[in-house]
Protein backbone atom coordinates (compact mmCIF):
# COMPACT_ATOMS: atom_id res chain seq x y z
CA UNK A 1 0.00 0.00 0.00
CA UNK A 2 1.03 3.60 -0.61
CA UNK A 3 2.96 5.77 1.93
CA UNK A 4 0.35 8.45 4.12
CA UNK A 5 1.71 11.50 1.83
CA UNK A 6 0.57 9.67 -1.64
CA UNK A 7 -3.20 8.75 0.49
CA UNK A 8 -4.01 12.16 2.05
CA UNK A 9 -3.09 13.42 -2.12
CA UNK A 10 -5.04 11.43 -3.58
CA UNK A 11 -8.05 12.20 -1.04
CA UNK A 12 -7.34 15.77 -1.32
CA UNK A 13 -8.05 14.95 -5.05
CA UNK A 14 -10.80 13.11 -4.45
CA UNK A 15 -12.27 16.00 -2.67
CA UNK A 16 -11.39 18.84 -5.14
CA UNK A 17 -12.89 16.24 -7.80
CA UNK A 18 -16.02 15.93 -5.55
CA UNK A 19 -16.11 20.23 -5.03
CA UNK A 20 -16.13 20.62 -8.89
CA UNK A 21 -18.44 17.85 -9.50
CA UNK A 22 -21.20 19.58 -6.97
CA UNK A 23 -20.78 23.03 -8.67
CA UNK A 24 -21.37 21.76 -12.32
CA UNK A 25 -24.27 20.45 -11.08
CA UNK A 26 -25.58 23.32 -9.31
CA UNK A 27 -24.91 25.14 -12.54
CA UNK A 28 -26.33 22.96 -14.43
CA UNK A 29 -29.49 22.63 -12.78
CA UNK A 30 -30.48 26.25 -13.25
CA UNK A 31 -32.58 27.10 -16.03
CA UNK A 32 -31.24 29.68 -18.90
CA UNK A 33 -34.64 30.96 -19.09
CA UNK A 34 -34.06 32.59 -15.92
CA UNK A 35 -34.23 36.35 -16.52
CA UNK A 36 -31.91 38.90 -14.67
CA UNK A 37 -33.28 40.77 -12.48
CA UNK A 38 -35.47 43.62 -14.05
CA UNK A 39 -35.36 41.93 -17.42
CA UNK A 40 -37.96 40.39 -19.31
CA UNK A 41 -37.48 36.54 -19.64
CA UNK A 42 -39.38 34.08 -21.64
CA UNK A 43 -40.70 32.66 -18.12
CA UNK A 44 -42.38 35.54 -16.85
CA UNK A 45 -43.11 37.05 -19.93
CA UNK A 46 -45.23 34.12 -20.74
CA UNK A 47 -46.80 34.20 -17.22
CA UNK A 48 -47.68 38.21 -17.98
CA UNK A 49 -48.99 36.98 -21.29
CA UNK A 50 -51.72 34.54 -19.33
CA UNK A 51 -52.73 37.17 -17.07
CA UNK A 52 -53.06 39.53 -19.75
CA UNK A 53 -55.06 36.87 -21.52
CA UNK A 54 -57.15 36.47 -18.64
CA UNK A 55 -58.25 40.27 -18.09
CA UNK A 56 -59.17 40.26 -21.60
CA UNK A 57 -61.84 37.44 -21.72
CA UNK A 58 -65.09 37.17 -21.37
CA UNK A 59 -65.68 34.47 -17.90
CA UNK A 60 -67.16 31.47 -19.03
CA UNK A 61 -70.50 30.21 -17.17
CA UNK A 62 -71.58 26.75 -16.47
CA UNK A 63 -74.97 25.42 -17.07
CA UNK A 64 -75.10 25.66 -12.96
CA UNK A 65 -74.40 29.51 -13.47
CA UNK A 66 -71.10 29.52 -11.85
CA UNK A 67 -67.55 31.14 -13.28
CA UNK A 68 -65.36 28.58 -14.88
CA UNK A 69 -61.79 28.55 -15.12
CA UNK A 70 -60.57 29.35 -18.25
CA UNK A 71 -58.77 27.19 -20.76
CA UNK A 72 -55.63 28.66 -22.13
CA UNK A 73 -53.17 26.65 -24.80
CA UNK A 74 -50.27 28.39 -25.31
CA UNK A 75 -47.86 27.47 -28.48
CA UNK A 76 -44.49 29.45 -29.51
CA UNK A 77 -44.68 31.14 -32.86
CA UNK A 78 -41.75 29.45 -33.82
CA UNK A 79 -43.29 25.96 -34.13
CA UNK A 80 -40.53 24.76 -31.15
CA UNK A 81 -41.56 22.94 -28.04
CA UNK A 82 -41.52 25.59 -25.39
CA UNK A 83 -38.65 25.18 -22.61
CA UNK A 84 -39.84 22.03 -20.10
CA UNK A 85 -39.23 24.42 -17.25
CA UNK A 86 -40.76 27.53 -18.38
CA UNK A 87 -44.04 25.20 -18.93
CA UNK A 88 -43.76 24.47 -15.75
CA UNK A 89 -42.97 27.44 -13.90
CA UNK A 90 -45.64 28.88 -15.84
CA UNK A 91 -48.48 26.24 -14.38
CA UNK A 92 -46.44 26.91 -10.98
CA UNK A 93 -47.29 30.58 -11.19
CA UNK A 94 -50.58 31.35 -12.69
CA UNK A 95 -52.39 28.26 -10.38
CA UNK A 96 -55.53 28.08 -10.39
CA UNK A 97 -56.51 31.36 -12.18
CA UNK A 98 -56.37 29.33 -15.65
CA UNK A 99 -56.37 25.70 -16.88
CA UNK A 100 -52.68 26.22 -19.14
CA UNK A 101 -51.96 23.78 -21.42
CA UNK A 102 -48.64 23.91 -23.70
CA UNK A 103 -49.23 22.96 -27.76
CA UNK A 104 -45.96 21.96 -29.61
CA UNK A 105 -48.11 22.67 -32.75
CA UNK A 106 -50.82 25.38 -32.88
CA UNK A 107 -53.36 22.88 -34.64
CA UNK A 108 -52.71 20.53 -31.90
CA UNK A 109 -55.03 22.48 -29.62
CA UNK A 110 -58.05 23.22 -32.44
CA UNK A 111 -60.71 20.83 -32.45
CA UNK A 112 -60.64 20.33 -36.25
CA UNK A 113 -63.65 18.18 -36.56
CA UNK A 114 -65.89 20.81 -35.11
CA UNK A 115 -67.66 23.88 -37.82
CA UNK A 116 -65.21 26.69 -37.51
CA UNK A 117 -62.25 24.67 -36.13
CA UNK A 118 -62.40 26.33 -32.04
CA UNK A 119 -60.19 25.80 -29.67
CA UNK A 120 -60.74 22.49 -27.26
CA UNK A 121 -61.74 22.53 -24.24
CA UNK A 122 -63.81 26.08 -25.02
CA UNK A 123 -60.56 27.83 -24.48
CA UNK A 124 -58.11 30.28 -26.12
CA UNK A 125 -54.94 29.38 -28.32
CA UNK A 126 -52.32 32.08 -27.25
CA UNK A 127 -49.49 31.64 -30.06
CA UNK A 128 -46.26 33.57 -28.92
CA UNK A 129 -43.52 35.03 -31.65
CA UNK A 130 -40.21 35.23 -30.33
CA UNK A 131 -39.18 38.36 -28.59
CA UNK A 132 -35.79 39.88 -27.27
CA UNK A 133 -35.70 38.94 -23.91
CA UNK A 134 -32.93 39.91 -21.17
CA UNK A 135 -33.83 43.44 -21.66
CA UNK A 136 -36.29 46.01 -19.62
CA UNK A 137 -39.10 46.25 -21.86
CA UNK A 138 -39.81 44.06 -24.77
CA UNK A 139 -42.20 43.94 -27.88
CA UNK A 140 -44.13 40.53 -28.31
CA UNK A 141 -46.28 39.67 -31.02
CA UNK A 142 -49.30 37.38 -29.55
CA UNK A 143 -51.94 35.89 -31.71
CA UNK A 144 -55.10 35.09 -29.55
CA UNK A 145 -57.15 32.31 -31.45
CA UNK A 146 -61.07 30.83 -30.32
CA UNK A 147 -61.82 29.92 -34.21
CA UNK A 148 -61.89 30.91 -37.21
CA UNK A 149 -63.95 33.79 -37.02
CA UNK A 150 -62.38 34.81 -33.87
CA UNK A 151 -58.55 35.36 -33.86
CA UNK A 152 -56.44 38.81 -33.32
CA UNK A 153 -53.34 39.32 -33.28
CA UNK A 154 -51.20 42.38 -30.68
CA UNK A 155 -47.91 43.72 -30.27
CA UNK A 156 -47.38 43.35 -26.22
CA UNK A 157 -45.34 45.84 -24.81
CA UNK A 158 -43.52 44.03 -21.74
CA UNK A 159 -41.98 45.91 -18.77
CA UNK A 160 -40.16 44.17 -16.05
CA UNK A 161 -41.22 45.37 -12.69
CA UNK A 162 -39.82 44.35 -9.52
CA UNK A 163 -42.69 41.59 -8.90
CA UNK A 164 -42.19 40.14 -12.11
CA UNK A 165 -43.28 41.21 -16.03
CA UNK A 166 -46.49 43.54 -16.91
CA UNK A 167 -48.22 44.32 -20.18
CA UNK A 168 -47.82 47.75 -19.82
CA UNK A 169 -49.52 48.25 -23.76
CA UNK A 170 -51.24 45.99 -26.06
CA UNK A 171 -51.97 47.11 -29.58
CA UNK A 172 -54.43 45.60 -31.99
CA UNK A 173 -53.10 44.74 -35.08
CA UNK A 174 -54.65 44.94 -38.35
CA UNK A 175 -55.05 42.27 -40.86
CA UNK A 176 -53.32 44.89 -43.49
CA UNK A 177 -50.53 45.13 -41.30
CA UNK A 178 -50.02 40.99 -40.34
Amino acid sequence: MGSSRESRSRWAALQRGAVALGVLAVVGCTSDSEPESGTVGQENAYVAIVRWEIEQSEPVVDDDGDVEVPVIYLAAGSGETVDVGVQASVVATVDDAAIIRFADQAADALDEGAVGEPVKDDGVLVIIDEFEAGQPTADARVSRYRSIDDDTTWILELTATDAGVDVTEAVEVSDATT
